[in-house]
């Protein structure tokens, strides 16, 4: 190995902060792989559908619909640059997952192996995400630092190519679910909540350095984002009853979220979009990142359609026993979301919160 290219693996690896973006950004580049042409024309369409799908969306919603700064075109590698230091904050708590407390004199050479690794985990799951998200808040997460919205234009053709629905239907379905999830993400305590579980899952994940040294062993360093760790050596790590227990509660919560954005487009497109329960269908069949994913500490934070079902199950129930306005409590009075086990008995959540109101 060259002294120069040693002197560059070097640099990917020890740069600041708790997650190493640099390296997350190259990971994320290789995936998402070259530019795709857009049509500008299209950001006319996508504004006009926005605006429609945010006066939609406020008539169903117990909440207020804030009109998005712009409405953006893109394809997959500008969404991962425009984005990818704004998913930062996902794997924020996993930057101190190597505990070199016991290193001795290494400890300061061995540092930066949690936010090297925190950042080769955000660079997938954001690469991941950009080569399947119709646009920024189908993925499910909470996106910090851009007000715009942004859809993924490659991705929502190619979804209307192969499953012959109406273009234009699509484009206002997808617009529909994302001023939807990010007016939900617009209530601080969602998100809130959202980091919270993020925090508890990392703090499950604590690796020594000759764990995490010996997970390394023989990968190519000089094509991290061509073959990453091997997946079933990393979830080795990580797999205990506590890390599992808390990767439910996040699944959960994102499910949750992810079933009412679900339930509110379903109301707001009435009368407007008679495929949309086969788009929807369509649409969860595609949900399968798994074998991309699989292995990663935050693969909990992809939203896979059964926890979207669980969620929207969960709501209708809650409206059906309890009635619309303790369901629309959920999301604007803080503290009433439900754990992982009571998304299956809304009775037990009952039992919890609304017993709570009567103190």
């Amino acid at each position: 190995m060259s002294d120069d290219l040693f002197s560059q693996i070097f640099e990917m690896f020890n740069q600041p902060g708790p997650v190493n973006l640099r390296l997350a950004g190259e990971v994320a580049r290789h995936m998402t792989g070259d530019r795709q042409p857009v049509d500008p024309w299209a950001a006319e369409e996508f504004r006009e559908l926005t605006r429609l799908a945010e006066y939609r969306v406020e008539q169903v919603a117990p909440f207020a619909v804030a009109p998005a700064s712009d409405v953006l075109p893109v394809d997959g590698r500008e969404w991962v640059e425009r984005n990818i230091e704004g998913f930062g904050y996902l794997v924020e708590p996993f930057g101190q997952m190597v505990d070199v407390s016991g290193a001795g004199p290494a400890a300061e050479m061995l540092r930066p192996l949690g936010p090297a690794l925190a950042g080769m985990q955000l660079g997938t799951l954001v690469g991941s995400l950009a080569g399947w998200a119709m646009a920024g808040y189908d993925t499910g997460l909470p996106l910090r630092g851009d007000d715009a919205i942004s859809y993924i234009v490659p991705t929502i053709d190619s979804f209307i190519a192969e499953h012959g629905f109406d273009a234009r239907n699509v484009r206002l379905w997808v617009a529909l679910e994302e001023v939807a999830h990010r007016a939900i993400y617009r209530v601080p305590f969602a998100v809130d909540a959202v980091v919270t579980r993020l925090g508890s899952l990392a703090e499950t994940m604590r690796v020594s350095p000759d764990r995490l040294t010996e997970l390394m062993s023989g990968m190519d360093m000089t094509s991290m984002g061509e073959q990453g760790i091997d997946p079933e050596r990393l979830a080795s790590l990580f797999d205990s009853a506590e890390t599992r227990d808390a990767a439910a509660e996040l699944s959960g919560l994102l499910g949750l979220i992810a079933g009412y954005r679900r339930l509110l487009v379903e109301r707001a497109a009435e009368g407007l979009l008679p495929e949309l329960e086969q788009m929807i269908g369509a649409r969860d069949l595609d949900r399968d990142l798994g074998s991309q994913l699989e292995g990663s500490p935050i693969a909990a934070a992809f939203v896979s359609a059964d926890d979207i079902a669980a969620g929207r199950s969960f709501c209708l129930e809650v409206e059906r026993r309890f009635g619309e306005d303790q369901l629309a409590s959920i999301f604007v009075r803080e503290g009433r979301f439900p754990t992982a086990a009571e998304i299956a008995d809304p009775v037990a959540w009952a039992a919890r919160v609304l017993l709570d109101d009567l103190d």
